[in-house]
């Protein structure tokens, strides 16, 4: 029995082994999300932080079928004022390097929100309606993937008992600086 306990651990280590160089060797690219406003009723707004929680990519499903559950990114805590990220300005609020591979889908989780009207200086609740959203792009390896999410807050204070809201207007896709898909085009 000793043997081939000998030769079965043997074995485990040297598939343990060849599991992590295998995984060494996965080949990675650049993510980088970045925010902007569209300039709708942002204008009403001296302040309007917004905390991101997370980023959650979906794997396109493929052959590796069992992968296709949101994986989640981590990113800083740090608030986002949206009113000095209008028009071409932008925020970075994730760059890192990911796993190489196809996404089916996107979400950018938002932990709160909070803004301060021009005229009353007073609080104005803001109510978040980002969700995910499905969008076909694609990390290669030792590429650069830029996604930059373009938000909107717009008065529905003419539909009582709606206020404020924060919603994904449109997106602008880059692979390597060139510009892959723009949505709404124009």
């Amino acid at each position: 029995m000793a043997p081939i306990r000998k030769i079965l651990i043997a074995w485990l280590l040297l598939v343990g082994a060849a599991i992590d160089a295998r995984a060494a060797e996965r080949q990675q690219g650049i993510l980088e999300v970045q925010i902007k406003d569209h300039r709708d009723a942002i204008g009403d707004f001296d302040k309007l932080n917004i905390t991101i929680e997370k980023i959650a990519v979906s794997p396109k499903p493929g052959l590796k079928f069992w992968q296709t559950g949101w994986k989640d990114l981590a990113v800083s805590s740090e608030p986002v004022d949206l009113t000095q990220y209008v028009g071409k300005k932008t925020a970075q609020v994730f760059r890192a390097p990911i796993d190489a591979g196809s996404f089916d889908a996107f979400h950018l989780k938002i932990k709160s929100t909070a803004g301060i009207l021009k005229k009353a200086q007073r609080k104005a609740p803001v109510k978040n309606t980002i969700g995910p959203f499905k969008l076909a792009y694609e990390v290669r390896p030792s590429a650069e993937t830029l996604l930059i999410l373009d938000l909107v807050v717009s008065d529905m204070s003419d539909h009582p008992p709606r206020g404020y809201e924060l919603s994904l207007r449109g997106y602008e896709l880059f692979m390597n600086r060139k510009l892959i898909e723009k949505i709404p085009p124009g």
